[in-house]
């Protein structure tokens, strides 16, 4: 089995702490690790692979005419057009078969992934935890509706996806997400919309351990803390990451511990302000390349 991410120059450092936690906990019940890369320089590259720490690992750039297929895609403040790559993972890796784990880069492994290379798939290309939305019915309704999708239909969070490659490819799935995306340049999830639209429930719920994310309410995580000991993946989802002075996760220490262990353990906690600056400056850049790539088709 592939494990996979993607990363660009904002979110390093999240990346190399998950590569850790997978070297930890999850080494050995992988053949490989890739991580796509947007405009990651070799440096933090050789940062990466330091916070990994074993061999196996490979790193892929991606490049504009990959992803020349979501030049028209919806501008957003946090995510960058790493969010698509994993529809094009299985398409860009040709010589890959069997299974693709992909994991969002501002996760940590908590536990074995050996469960996931032999579950059984039942023909299913992809297999997905629930979204968190699903814990407020309307806002599963709006969600659902805003792709076309009937109300009642489950709806995944991409933060964790895994991939029966030869099935994925067969059944033509980054086409039929393209083509989802064409007909909806407006999608206000992006990658996960486009990829739940597609797919319309033909996919196969996973526990929800495997990609354990609840939301702030009111700055405050609600959700029982019992439920982040048994996570077998974490997901930090949200902008205020953990390694942010304000970030106050569950989950946060074991963030630190594995932070500790990788080339980013002295560097100072990013802040508040310094978050609402990195907003501003992603913003305009995406802004920038995708009025670039509509301009000049680079």
């Amino acid at each position: 089995m592939i494990v996979a991410t993607a990363t660009d120059t904002a979110y390093v450092e999240l990346t190399g702490v998950m590569l850790a936690s997978l070297a930890d906990k999850a080494a050995g019940d992988i053949g490989s690790v890739c991580v796509f890369c947007d405009r990651v320089s070799e440096d933090d590259k050789q940062l990466l692979a330091a916070s990994y720490g074993r061999p196996g690992i490979a790193f892929v750039d991606i490049t504009d005419d990959m992803v020349r297929h979501f030049a028209s895609g919806p501008v957003n403040n946090h995510l960058s057009r790493t969010a698509y790559a994993r529809i094009l993972m299985p398409l860009s890796l040709p010589e890959a078969t069997g299974r693709l784990l992909y994991i969002d880069c501002d996760t940590l492994v908590a536990s074995s992934l050996a469960p996931l290379a032999t579950l059984p798939m039942e023909g299913f290309a992809l297999a997905a935890v629930d979204d968190v939305a699903r814990l407020v019915p309307q806002r599963h309704i709006t969600r659902n509706r805003d792709i076309g999708l009937p109300d009642e239909m489950r709806y995944f969070n991409s933060g964790v996806l895994l991939i029966d490659l030869d099935a994925w490819r067969a059944q033509r799935v980054t086409e039929r997400t393209l083509d989802f995306i064409a007909s909806r340049p407006s999608l206000p999830m992006m990658d996960q919309d486009a990829l739940n639209g597609a797919l319309r429930g033909a996919w196969l719920p996973l526990d929800e351990s495997w990609n354990m994310h609840h939301r702030l309410e009111k700055g405050v995580y609600k959700a029982d803390p019992a439920i982040w000991q048994g996570a077998r993946i974490i997901h930090f989802i949200g902008q205020v990451k953990p390694n942010y002075t304000d970030c106050n996760h569950p989950a946060r220490d074991l963030f630190l511990a594995y932070r500790a262990r990788t080339p980013f353990a002295t560097v100072p906690l990013k802040s508040k302000f310094g978050r609402k600056v990195e907003k501003r400056a992603r913003r305009l850049r995406r802004f920038f390349g995708k009025l670039k790539r509509r301009v000049f088709g680079a």
